[in-house]
């Protein structure tokens, strides 16, 4: 039932005062009827909702109050100015009515920070901006009338209003309708119906509708309707052992409103997908590609942009379905025996270049493994896969078992997290239990996990173990049957146990099962962050189908849900400093578990933004790689021959593209200056496959926006892989660091270490390195030309330079 709460007005104000801030917010929501109506009097209350942005300080001016909207309104607090007034209301209402207040205030900075408005400044230090007016029911049920309303002036006298409306059907009455009620009904403002309608107010600015033969007015408001909510109310803490009994009645279905100038309540729904439009190059997939949908894009307290992921569309989840590797693999083998030939005829050319056999001979060893594994392995069984989701999906008769989800973070930007807990907390699953594992202490992060029912831990021996020991001490104050792990920036669709769930229950032996790190570029992305997102397709799509066959596929930490039960003897996951997923992962198959590899699109993040964020990544990856080379329980494990190829297939990888510097850059400048007879225009025909493999065929073959931004992060990826071997044999590999904060494991009392210059040296030995056997090879060949030799000989050789050069720019000269 229904309880109501009988006032004039309420006020809150918004601050933020870690910062500082002198700018307060405050929203009124007054009753404007003279005098109460008579239980005899046909009078209907009218109630008027006044949102205000009051400026305490004479110097702010309403560009400023909007800025301070814009970076504070996601972390600010919203507090009654008169407690007395809101003693009666319980704290759901309360979150409820708070809820709307950021929503409207959102609103108002959306609506003055439209640059197409052209108003005065305000003749006052407080700017009203939207008032609505209401009416209650004969029930003592508040509605909004269905008629246009208009805005204050937002610049005083003088300054044309613009249209403003809203459409909201009456909630149903809690009690019995009757005639006869007392009095002071007619007076509340609130009741616990209404306010779970207006905390559920989705709004967004529309274009105004231009009148025939009426001119545009430049000074209207444009109006609102509705769309997504600025800030979503979080869930109740699911506790699966009592049945939920709700303190309130659901609210009545919202209604749409045909007319343009009015808003109209809908239900939420994905966004919109455009289907892409036909190209040319699209006839190697004529359908399944990235949802062409708008980004959303934050602005961080450092001023920074990033894209927020948001969960794998319908279309997205099958992505990955489908490998189509052979077509890819006979092209791929085609350019590598061609390469492959040329460069053995280059290094039997001459005794000065036999050294290099060695790293080509090294680099052929990692490519035959790696097609041998891919020509052999077997794409993944999308029917079968929803026959077992359908056969061992848990019943409503059945015991549920227990799901904990983690959510290791440590000092990421609090728009990201909270990005990500909007989508976990739709997470469809009843026993469901999710635990914020804040690795940097934040009492933000604290704040914003007890906002959306999440139970938080930070760990007092940080940074033990860095992310493992994050991970064994949540492990062993959990109880789940099973957990989930989520890095900060991944957002799982609502539906993501049901496809992993079955997937346990239908083999017991299954310790772990993985899903792709989905990403989706974008134009709107770095160009490091489209290249790094897009390099990620063929390790999820083909590498880890290929090697699932053999079941040696790799555990990469996040989008995966462990078994209690698998590692529960070793205390959760591996216990060491580095790359605690792959290990975790290899040493749960070594004791007779089984790790499962499916190829759906659950979860969707982001990769590293900037150049020097992508390299110090790469360089993790590489050097947790080798050290599962050289560990000797790998080498002494009971692993098939088949299953022990497969992971030196992905360890290889690292050391094979780093060799590559030698490989690519070499032969030109060598061949010019030594052997000038060699160099025939015809031998660029074993290097021209290859071109074209890297160039063109992937881009065929890919379902992301494959483009050229993935050859700029190749250069960067080769270099930081050089640097991470480097730093393995002399032993100066860094400690790992947190992709949030590089000051987040400082101890106290310590200070911070200086400034990791290995992202700044590997650009420039790649300077020096790529233009100089450039500048090298081009000086050689203008003295070849002079001496008398055909200049045509040496045009490929210029071209394939030039590629070079270009493909390195980036690298050497975008550090943002």
């Amino acid at each position: 039932m229904a309880t109501p709460h009988s006032f004039d007005s309420l006020t809150f104000r918004l601050t933020d005062a870690p910062f500082g801030s002198t700018v307060t917010c405050s929203l009124t929501l007054e009753n404007t009827t003279n005098t109460l109506p008579r239980t005899t009097s046909k009078e209907e209350p009218n109630f008027r909702f006044t949102f205000a942005v009051g400026l305490d300080d004479a110097d702010v001016d309403e560009r400023k109050a909007v800025d301070w909207l814009k970076t504070h309104l996601s972390t600010c607090t919203v507090d009654p100015i008169d407690t007395n007034e809101t003693q009666q209301l319980g704290p759901e209402s309360m979150e409820k009515i708070k809820l709307t207040v950021k929503n409207m205030a959102g609103l108002w900075a959306k609506a003055h920070d439209n640059d197409r408005l052209s108003v005065a400044a305000p003749s006052t230090r407080s700017s009203t901006t939207t008032v609505n007016d209401l009416s209650s029911d004969g029930e003592g049920t508040p509605q909004i009338r269905h008629r246009e309303l208009l805005l204050s002036d937002l610049s005083g006298a003088g300054a044309a209003p613009g249209k403003f409306s809203l459409a909201l059907r009456p909630s149903i009455p809690g009690t019995p309708t009757g005639e006869e009620k007392d009095s002071s009904k007619k007076r509340t403002l609130f009741d616990d119906l209404f306010i779970e309608q207006l905390a559920s107010v989705k709004w967004q600015q529309e274009q105004d509708q231009q009148q025939p033969g009426q001119e545009q007015n430049e000074n209207l408001l444009t109006p609102i309707t509705p769309l997504q909510p600025l800030f979503i109310l979080p869930p109740r803490p699911r506790n699966p052992s009592s049945p939920i009994t709700p303190d309130f009645t659901p609210p009545a279905t919202p209604v749409v409103q045909a007319t343009p100038l009015r808003s109209s309540f809908t239900e939420e729904k994905p966004a919109e997908e455009e289907q892409p439009k036909s190209k040319w190059y699209h006839f190697w997939h004529t359908h399944g590609r990235l949802s062409n949908m708008k980004p959303t894009i934050a602005v961080l307290a450092d001023e920074s942009v990033v894209v927020l992921p948001s969960p794998p569309t319908d279309s997205e989840k099958y992505l990955y379905g489908q490998t189509r590797r052979l077509p890819l693999y006979l092209f791929g083998t085609f350019s590598f025996l061609s390469v492959s030939v040329g460069m053995w005829f280059f290094v039997i050319a001459s005794k000065y270049y036999m050294w290099l056999g060695v790293f080509v001979a090294f680099i052929q060893a990692y490519l035959s493994i790696s097609y041998f594994v891919g020509f052999c392995g077997k794409d993944f069984d999308i029917p079968g896969h929803k026959k077992i989701v359908e056969d061992f999906a848990v019943k409503d008769n059945e015991p549920c078992p227990s799901v904990d989800v983690y959510l290791p973070c440590c000092k990421e930007p609090i728009e990201i997290l909270e990005n990500t807990y909007k989508y976990v907390a739709k997470i469809d699953y009843p026993n469901l239990k999710v635990w914020v594992l804040d690795d940097g202490g934040m009492d933000s992060v604290k704040r914003l996990a007890t906002a959306y029912g999440f139970n938080y831990i930070c760990r007092d021996n940080r940074p033990e173990l860095k992310k493992a020991g994050n991970l064994r001490y949540a492990f062993t104050r959990t109880e789940g049957d099973f957990f989930l792990i989520f890095d900060a920036d991944f957002c799982p669709r609502a539906d993501i146990l049901k496809d992993m769930i079955p997937r346990m229950r239908h083999d017991p032996k299954i310790a772990i099962v993985q899903t792709p790190q989905f990403f989706r570029p974008c134009a709107e992305q770095t160009w490091c962050e489209q290249g790094a997102s897009a390099t990620q397709e063929f390790f999820y799509r083909i590498v880890q189908v290929n090697r699932d066959r053999f079941g040696a596929a790799i555990c990469v930490g996040s989008n995966a849900l462990y078994r209690r039960e698998a590692l529960v003897d070793v205390g959760g996951t591996a216990e060491i400093g580095h790359s605690e997923d792959v290990h975790t992962g290899f040493y749960a198959i070594t004791r007779g578990w089984t790790l499962k590899y499916m190829p759906l699109a659950l979860a969707c993040g982001v990769s590293p933004d900037t150049p020097a964020a992508c390299f110090s990544q790469q360089m993790r990856w590489c050097a947790g790689s080798s050290y599962l080379l050289t560990n000797p329980d790998f080498w002494a494990s009971k692993l098939t021959w088949v299953q022990k190829l497969c992971f030196m297939s992905g360890m290889l990888f690292y050391s094979s593209a780093a060799f590559m510097i030698l490989v690519s850059n070499l032969p030109g400048p060598l061949l010019v200056w030594l052997n000038p007879n060699l160099v025939l225009w015809y031998n660029c025909f074993f290097a021209v496959p290859s071109l074209i493999y890297a160039t063109i065929i992937f881009r065929l073959w890919s379902r992301v926006n494959y483009n050229f931004n993935v050859n700029y992060v190749f250069t960067l990826q080769q270099y930081a892989y050089f640097m991470a071997i480097k730093d393995r044999l002399l032993g100066t590999t860094a400690a790992w660091v947190p992709s949030g904060d590089n000051k987040a494991h400082v101890k106290p009392g310590e200070k911070k270490k200086k400034p990791n210059n290995k992202y700044r040296n590997m650009r420039i030995l790649c300077f020096v390195w790529v233009w100089g056997t450039g500048a090298t090879m081009f000086a050689g060949i203008g003295y070849r030309i002079w001496q008398g030799f055909h200049w045509f000989h040496f045009v490929p050789l210029i071209i394939f330079d030039l590629f070079q050069l270009f493909q390195s720019h980036k690298f050497i000269f975008y550090s943002q």
